[in-house]
Parts: C-alpha cells; sequence; structure tokens
C-alpha cells in the first residue's frame, strides 16, 4: 500500500473541511449531519472517519485555518512602517473573514451554539484567548509609539476586548440586520479613538 504524504492527508483535510462548510451554510451547523458532511464530499464513510471524528472537530480544523490566516495578516501588517492604525486592523480583519468563510452567518450559528455544547464552548474560549493576545500585542505595539512599554501593554490589554467586540459587531450586524452598511460601519471604526 503506497505511504499517504503529509501534504495529501493535509489537503485532504482541507477538502473534508470545505464540503462540511458548504452543508453548514446550506443547512445550519445544528442541523447538518456527519452523513450530509460525506454526501457533500463524495468521500466514503471511512475516509472521513479516518480524518474527523465529529462535525465538532471539523469545524475546529476550520476555525483554527481562517484564525491562522488573519493572525498571519496582522503578523504582517505588525512589521509595517508605519504601524497601521487599529480601526486598519479591524477593516483587514473583517475583510479576511468576509473573503475566507463561505458563508459569514456560519460564525453566528456557531455562537448560538456555543453556551449548549461544551466542545463549542471550549474552543470559543481558546480563540478567543488567541485573538485577545493578537490585538493586545498588536496594540502595545500601536500604543509603545507614544507610552512606556508597560503602560502601552496596561492599556493594550485594557482595549484589546473592545477591538475582538468591534469585529463580532461587524459580523452580527451583518448577518442580523437588512440593509447593514459595512463600509460605513467600518470608516466609523477607523475614524475612533479610543483615549487610554
Amino acid at each position: 500500500m503506497p505511504k499517504v504524504t503529509e501534504e495529501y492527508r493535509v489537503a485532504r483535510r482541507h477538502e473534508i473541511a470545505q464540503a462540511a462548510l458548504r452543508c453548514f451554510a446550506r443547512n445550519g451547523f445544528a442541523a447538518t449531519s456527519m452523513a450530509d458532511i460525506i454526501a457533500e464530499s463524495g468521500l466514503s464513510a471511512g475516509a472521513i472517519y479516518g480524518h474527523f471524528t465529529s462535525k465538532d472537530e471539523l469545524m475546529e480544523l476550520t476555525a483554527s485555518e481562517i484564525l491562522d490566516a488573519r493572525f498571519l495578516e496582522v503578523a504582517e501588517a505588525r512589521a509595517q512602517q508605519p504601524l497601521p492604525a487599529p480601526g486598519e486592523i479591524v477593516r483587514l480583519l473583517v475583510t479576511g473573514l468576509m473573503t475566507h468563510i463561505v458563508d459569514i452567518q456560519l460564525l453566528v450559528q456557531v455562537w448560538g451554539q456555543v453556551p449548549i455544547n461544551p466542545r463549542l464552548k471550549q474552543m470559543s474560549s481558546e480563540i478567543g484567548a488567541r485573538i485577545r493576545a493578537m490585538f493586545t500585542g498588536y496594540l502595545t505595539d500601536w500604543h509603545a509609539q507614544t507610552l512606556r512599554l508597560d503602560e502601552a501593554h496596561a492599556l493594550a490589554e485594557r482595549q484589546a476586548p473592545v477591538y475582538m467586540g468591534l469585529v463580532q459587531g461587524y459580523v452580527t450586524q451583518t448577518v442580523l440586520f437588512d440593509g447593514f452598511d459595512g463600509e460605513g460601519y467600518l470608516d466609523a471604526v477607523e475614524s475612533m479613538s479610543l483615549a487610554g
């Protein structure tokens, strides 16, 4: 039997995750079964279960892929001179999410499952900690341009949850409100200045 390369395994897992996302977008996260994902992927049940044991595990991989791409974008932005302003980072993250996710309402669907699904709750807490750390690191760099490093870090820690909320607010309003002006929202975020 030929040996399966790591590249092949990663590509197959990504292919299955994309099939799952299409099902989640069409049927909703809660209503999607592993059988739906198997049918959507065109693969055998054995091929799917050889990579994933549940749709929660599929969601974890997808979330990880999406987050890793956003973290890379922010890391690249942090290396720029001059450093992009906080509102530009929010725009960068929102644009990346809107481009990467098949249907942005999936985020809201998954958020809705968090209180009743312990595995998703744990995943959500871990993701939240990573995003908060990303914002704290970036905001520390931003404030260190005008403050001592310890002051910059303390302020960044206070502001990071607010900037996380701005991204979540964009996603939520996009899904919930007809006629939501996303561009106007991002323009307003870029014009804001959070005092220390």
